[in-house]
């Protein structure tokens, strides 16, 4: 992980216990309706996924909705509990198994899933290597590290920082030029793309969806990979979230494609600004999977 030493308010973060549970594979009753209206049934949401990885494609899974890779996690307790566990996570921090054959495995966050229509459909990501996801069994608790809430670019005011960590925000390759923010993207999605997630608030319990239902937006998007970041144009994500011409929300994607109308892949909020400050620079590698070394980049 190569590390650039941004100025940031890193040595005041709080760093926290949360726990959840591995979750089970949501389906979303036995059929549901594409943008065409055929009836389907779609699987991937949450639980325990063995075979994507970051790095892998986010389409081409046979009935694949919304695939999540590794292992989803949801808080305990009453709702407060669990909304601190979808809150206060943030993408790179350590999570670790307390109980079951996995207690004592450790894994990392890779994203965060919160649908609009539900509470049952929040999910915390979690990477483990195969070995322990094996090992896992839904419902085991998972107790998280959690540090990254409050981070705050010292240079950038107009920049929110939202669910990262502040050793992975430091890994992606950023670069301070006069007042802009350069950011390694591999992609930059124009709002139109932009579905389901406006009006979601708190941001950092909730994920915007890129549609790919319509042969252009396939077509647009069809390279996109899981755990790319990418650049979500015109798209404000700061204590709401909706359109904005001229802000822009960086983010990780963090769930497969979907068949549904106004649906699609998931891309988990890190960065988001208004004024213009953030400024793209396309980079074909730009993963957290290469900057953590896991995944399809696992050394």
């Amino acid at each position: 992980m190569v590390m650039l030493l941004l100025d940031t308010n890193r040595g005041s973060l709080l760093e926290v216990a949360v726990i959840g549970e591995i979750t089970h594979t949501v389906v979303e009753g036995l059929y549901m309706t594409d943008w065409e209206g055929r009836p389907m049934v779609g699987v991937g949401r949450g639980g325990i996924v063995y075979n994507v990885k970051l790095g892998d494609p986010c389409f081409g899974w046979a009935w694949g909705e919304k695939a999540e890779p590794g292992a989803s996690a949801d808080g305990l307790g009453e709702d407060q509990e669990k909304a601190s566990f979808r809150n206060l996570t943030c993408i790179g921090n350590e999570a670790r198994v307390t109980d079951g054959e996995a207690k004592g495995e450790r894994g990392i966050v890779v994203g965060k899933v919160g649908y609009l229509d539900s509470w049952r459909g929040h999910h915390v990501v979690i990477h483990f290597e195969d070995g322990a996801l094996e090992k896992l069994a839904i419902g085991d608790k998972v107790q998280v590290k959690a540090r990254g809430v409050g981070l705050q670019l010292s240079n950038f005011g107009g920049v929110r920082v939202i669910s990262v960590s502040p050793d992975l925000l430091e890994s992606m390759g950023l670069e301070e030029k006069g007042n802009k923010l350069i950011v390694p993207v591999t992609k930059v999605v124009p709002a139109y793309l932009v579905g389901q997630g406006s009006g979601g608030a708190p941001s950092e319990a909730h994920n915007w969806d890129v549609q790919t239902q319509s042969p252009d937006a396939v077509s647009e998007l069809r390279g996109l990979r899981l755990g790319d970041v990418v650049m979500l144009d015109d798209i404000l994500s700061a204590w709401g979230r909706g359109y904005f011409e001229g802000a822009a929300t960086v983010g990780v994607v963090s769930c497969g494609a979907s068949r549904r109308m106004g649906q699609g892949i998931g891309v988990t909020t890190v960065l988001t600004g208004r004024g213009g400050e953030l400024e793209p620079r396309l980079d074909p590698e730009a993963n957290i999977g290469r900057y953590l070394g896991i995944g399809r980049w696992k050394r």
